[in-house]
């Protein structure tokens, strides 16, 4: 779909009534299917979108009188999927939008353009629909954040199998957050140098404001994996805890049957002994066995050894 800009307001066109010679402003929101055919589009700038549409990585790139932007989409429902990539072209008159899907660049331009009090210009968008990327990573993180929280209050509780599967799920979307705000990270420092100035200078100031809160979401994601290598480490001092109880509980029993395995041996000696011959020596061998398990209990806990 094409708009042309008039007044600071956009008006949908037909493809026939586009003139890339003339003085007027043009948005293009298109598909990479849409991409191969539609004759608003050059063939270098064909090109140059179809050689991106494989990269994974945030970008910016400029030529003679042309920036390229190519940026990455979160899914919050599930942040470990692909990205849903979104690439922009701009040139003096010329804006365009080139993604997998249009219809959720489509929603975000048609929230900005339908407020009438704000005057539409490429700068504009740009700025708004970066600034729409990340609305909701605030509560994202707040998300994550109290899920570490709750993990960490289960972990006091109780050790699970499971929490080992829930640090690593977590560890991983920090991850993923913390590669895709570095990558943000260049491609506005590189707007802000504004090499081509097609960028209109005087908005720079809104731009720094976004690098600023960028650079508050990217340190609020390595708080939390800070916060996610403690109860790591917390959980696995519970892990080893339970491990040295078990332990202690072994060499308490070991010690406990070390003398009674040494009575055993000394009669199992083939000599003849005074009391084979007695009529009470049995009874008196287990009563000795008793007294030295009973006496080894009451010693191990009286020094708290379990």
């Amino acid at each position: 779909m094409i708009w042309i800009i008039r007044d600071g307001r956009i008006q949908e066109i037909p493809a026939s009534e586009v003139d890339r010679e003339s003085a007027a402003n043009y948005l293009g929101i298109f598909t990479f299917e849409e991409l191969l055919e539609h004759p608003f589009i050059f063939k270098n700038e064909r090109d140059l979108f179809l050689d991106q549409r494989n990269d994974k990585y945030a970008k910016f790139e400029s030529g003679e009188g042309w920036d390229f932007i190519r940026l990455n989409l979160l899914h919050y429902e599930d942040i470990t999927a692909d990205f849903e990539r979104v690439s922009i072209y701009m040139r003096k008159g010329i804006m365009f939008f080139v993604t997998e899907r249009a219809l959720p660049v489509m929603k975000i331009i048609g929230r900005f353009s339908s407020d009438e009090t704000k005057k539409v210009t490429f700068t504009k968008l740009l700025y708004y629909f970066m600034d729409q990327m990340t609305e909701k990573d605030s509560d994202y993180l707040d998300q994550i954040e109290q899920e570490i929280a709750e993990l960490e209050d289960d972990l006091m509780k109780e050790i699970r199998k499971s929490c080992v599967k829930e640090i690593s799920a977590l560890r991983k979307k920090l991850m993923i957050l913390k590669h895709y705000y570095e990558q943000l990270f260049e491609v506005v420092d590189e707007i802000q140098e504004n090499e081509n100035q097609i960028i209109d200078p005087g908005f720079m100031r809104y731009f720094k404001i976004f690098d600023n809160r960028l650079d508050r979401l990217y340190h609020s994601v390595l708080s939390l994996r800070d916060y996610v290598t403690q109860v790591r480490e917390a959980y696995q001092a519970e892990v080893d805890i339970s491990l040295n109880s078990i332990m202690k509980l072994f060499t308490v029993i070991a010690a406990i049957f070390m003398p009674l395995t040494l009575v055993v041996g000394w009669y199992g000696m083939n000599l003849r002994m005074p009391e084979f011959s007695w009529n009470y020596g049995y009874p008196f061998v287990i009563l000795i066995c008793f007294i030295i398990s009973v006496s080894s209990l009451i010693y191990f806990k009286k020094n708290n050894w379990f």
